[in-house]
């Protein structure tokens, strides 16, 4: 069973290829300001995962719980998919690339297990305000990208499936408020 801290560093780089997906498409689309604010805030997100889970990380080493054993299982084979993705997406991330593809792209990294680890390791490691937090931010832009994908995407089922993962993590943020 892996220890916390490796479950925590695991899922911050991942956090950060993410990071630098989107950035990696700011710059692509930086000609409308509208396209670049988006992929931009895409970004921020990740960058504001990334620093919950560095918080958590401090204030866990503070109280010497870093090298316990996780509290969430983290296969191998799951890091494994998600760097996989996460470097082909990069790979493909060229400029030339098509608006429409780069929101499929994003869609396919939004709808990995990559935020629902994010969500279950702050919530398992007792940090409610910051899983609340993260998933109203994930809840915000994905509807930003459901936005995105029905005015430049000729894909229903793309929006489809957008509408779906944000109906979802809603849902469970429904539920989180609730308690």
């Amino acid at each position: 069973m892996p220890t916390t801290r490796e479950v925590l560093d695991a899922t911050i780089a991942l956090e950060k290829q993410s990071m630098a997906l989107y950035a990696r498409f700011a710059k692509i689309f930086a000609r409308e300001p509208a396209l670049q604010d988006f992929w931009f805030g895409m970004a921020r997100d990740e960058a504001r995962h990334v620093g919950a889970l560095d918080l958590v990380t401090t204030v866990l080493d503070q109280e010497e719980m870093l090298d316990k054993p996780s509290p969430i299982s983290l296969e191998d084979a799951t890091i494994v998919r998600l760097r996989a993705l996460l470097e082909k997406s990069q790979s493909d991330a060229t400029p030339g690339i098509r608006l429409d593809r780069a929101l499929e792209i994003a869609l396919e990294v939004e709808e990995t297990e990559l935020e629902d680890l994010v969500s279950d390791l702050l919530k398992a490691l007792q940090a409610p305000d910051e899983y609340e937090r993260c998933l109203r931010l994930l809840v915000h832009d994905l509807g930003e990208l459901s936005y995105m994908i029905e005015r430049h995407s000729a894909n229903p089922a793309l929006l489809s499936r957008c509408d779906a993962l944000v109906n979802r993590h809603a849902e469970t943020l429904r539920h989180t408020s609730i308690r």
